[in-house]
């Protein structure tokens, strides 16, 4: 390679696609300040009667672990879900079977 060529990359300039552009601050929803400001939702579904494998349930959908379908949860990743009740995400399930549910 001879001196006389351009090189990019590591030691060549660099330029960044954002350049000269204002970052927007992040906006949010106005949440409710309390439950009398909120609208009461009831959701009816069906649970399934036999359980399902934990790594047989799909990312992203509904189970119990119990065959009544109280306390329903979502599963959010391999190893963890959320409450839909108390909106808090729990780790630490690798195996164990559930109560598939079907809302709606």
């Amino acid at each position: 390679m001879s001196s006389s060529e351009n090189v990019t990359g590591a030691s060549g300039p660099r330029t960044h696609h954002n350049k000269g552009r204002k970052r927007t601050p992040n906006r949010s929803l106005e949440s409710a300040s309390s439950l009398s400001d909120m609208t009461a939702v009831t959701v009816t579904g069906h649970c399934d009667s036999a359980p399902t494998e934990w790594q047989l349930l799909p990312t992203f959908s509904t189970f119990s672990l119990s065959p009544d379908g109280s306390f329903p949860k979502i599963k959010s990743s391999k190893s963890a879900f959320i409450d839909i009740k108390t909106q808090k995400n729990q780790t630490g399930i690798a195996t164990g079977r559930c109560y598939r549910m079907y809302l709606g």
